[in-house]
């Protein structure tokens, strides 16, 4: 399966099937998953700390058809997107038949509650052992007291939702205080698509690889973020450039 580098970050090739499959497997230490999308990417290009971050993860999931584009122009092609928020589902299906312990980590009041009932109702006999919200203070007396409670609910599997890069670094400064937790993944705003506070693009408009338009469609503020993907865009034609270059250039010699 292997990695495939975009903007510095190693991607691993895998499908949704088999990033599930992959974390259950006993590795016999915690399993970090990150799903890194265009303007992830592009804040790593900006800034080697948080792409070291990323790329300590067990699991890094192409989240994004920037990310997709950009490996098929440098020719290292992905085998597809991997959504956090689908990867998830997969994980939480296997999840409620195996019998794993989930912890919901994120969101506003109420949130995590919320998406704990409907997911309980999507996969019946989903255990979700523990909620938290995410405005909380996280390097002081209540980030103690969270641990506490989390090690309380003994989860096998903690679903971290404070988005980029604030989930991957807590999940890895505390990792190492829940033994129970096999699994820990930063998703970003899936919390509130399954609490219904945020609809999901329709499946016709994520099958073509235009979810980023509908999220800013329904979210204007997401607008903001625009410039930085036509970066992205042109960063990735740039380096497909220069690999084509390398390869002409090898070619020549040999």
């Amino acid at each position: 399966m292997g990695k495939v580098t975009v903007s510095g970050i190693r991607f691993d090739n895998v499908s949704t099937e088999e990033a599930v499959k992959r974390v259950l497997r006993d590795h016999g230490e915690p399993q970090m998953v990150v799903t890194p999308n265009a303007l992830i990417a592009q804040a790593c290009e900006r800034d080697p700390a948080l792409c070291r971050l990323v790329n300590s993860a067990s699991l890094v999931l192409p989240d994004g058809a920037g990310i997709l584009s950009a490996a098929r122009r440098q020719g290292t092609p992905l085998q597809c997107r991997v959504a956090g928020i689908d990867f998830a589902e997969r994980l939480l299906a296997q999840a409620a038949v195996r019998g794993d312990r989930v912890f919901l980590l994120g969101g506003r009041d109420g949130v995590a509650q919320a998406a704990a009932k409907n997911l309980q109702k999507k996969f019946p006999g989903l255990c979700v052992c523990g909620c938290f919200w995410g405005y909380f203070d996280r390097n002081g007396e209540e980030n103690r007291r969270l641990l506490g409670i989390i090690n309380a609910c003994k989860p096998s599997i903690l679903l971290v939702c404070f988005g980029f890069p604030v989930q991957e670094e807590w999940i890895r400064k505390n990792i190492g205080f829940l033994p129970s937790v096999r699994i820990a993944a930063g998703l970003g705003g899936s919390l509130d698509v399954w609490a219904g506070r945020v609809r999901r693009a329709p499946g016709l408009v994520r099958a073509a690889n235009m979810e980023w338009a509908w999220r800013m469609m329904l979210e204007p503020r997401r607008l903001q973020h625009l410039p930085a993907l036509i970066r992205f865009r042109f960063s990735g034609k740039k380096a497909a450039k220069n690999a084509s270059n390398r390869l002409q250039n090898n070619e020549i010699q040999s």
